[in-house]
């Protein structure tokens, strides 16, 4: 990708380490979310994008994210968070709650920096035919070179995730304050998406989240994902729904977590919501 192929619009999210996890194993676990959902997967965020996404997809063919890593390090409370939840629902434009979809792992900081519990979290709901980690796109974004679509305003330095539009078409070195771009994917229908039902996990999951993520492989993944995921649906009678998709004839995802599971393997007796 060359920067005069960069949309004149698109959501750009700045990613890094989160939750313990370091951006290759979340890059990795992502890939396999994506092959589980027939190209389907949902990417963490803390803010929502409100109705700029949706405002920005009315005028176009498809609304792409575009993923670069964060320039800065990591802070300390990403990298060894006091405590980490699963998240397991969106709620929709109703307000009702909805089960995300099978195989989607979103997980966050359990609480915030001023340790107050984290109420809230969000997901870019993302659609790619492309294997994530092959994806190298030859090109760099200056934030100088981009605005704020809704106010037509600089980024701010805190922003992570917006939805922006090109300023300048001129060519990018990788300068100091520049940032690489690693992947894009497409942004569908209702493209960020609020969280719901966080689940407290435990030192015992997370070691097994850490493991199968630096060196497992696509079916211990599948395994663990049906594993931890199930856990929360014993508690709660889910109202299953769909994701508009422009089509009302196709599912948002196909469920390719038909592989045998092993809860057995799992400190699963002591379970809690992190929301109770």
């Amino acid at each position: 990708m060359t920067t005069n192929q960069l949309p004149s619009t698109f959501c750009w999210t700045k990613m890094g380490t989160e939750s313990g996890e370091e951006l290759s194993a979340i890059i990795r676990r992502k890939e396999w979310e994506r092959q589980l959902g027939g190209g389907c997967f949902f990417w963490g965020v803390g803010q929502s994008l409100g109705e700029n996404a949706k405002v920005a997809a009315r005028d176009l063919a498809s609304l792409r994210v575009v993923f670069s890593p964060m320039s800065s390090k990591p802070k300390a409370i990403d990298v060894a968070p006091s405590g980490v939840v699963l998240w397991n629902a969106w709620v929709d434009a109703c307000g009702q709650i909805k089960p995300l979809p099978a195989h989607c792992f979103v997980t966050s900081r359990a609480s915030l920096p001023s340790g107050r519990k984290k109420e809230s979290h969000y997901a870019l709901v993302c659609f790619s035919d492309s294997e994530l980690v092959s994806q190298q796109e030859n090109i760099c974004i200056s934030p100088n070179h981009l605005c704020n679509l809704k106010t037509n305003k600089p980024l701010g330095a805190s922003q992570v995730t917006s939805i922006v539009r090109v300023l300048s078409r001129a060519d990018e070195t990788c300068a100091a304050k520049s940032y690489a771009v690693s992947f894009t994917a497409e942004l569908r229908s209702p493209y960020c998406v609020q969280l719901a039902q966080p689940l407290l996990l435990d030192a015992g999951e997370l070691t097994e989240i850490k493991a199968i993520s630096e060196s497992g492989d696509l079916e211990s993944w599948a395994a663990l994902v049906k594993c931890l995921r199930s856990l929360v649906v014993a508690e709660t009678e889910w109202v299953q729904g769909m994701l508009d998709l422009g089509n009302a004839d196709q599912p948002l995802y196909i469920d390719n977590l038909n592989h045998p599971f092993r809860c057995s393997e799992l400190n699963n007796t002591s379970r809690s919501l992190a929301q109770s």
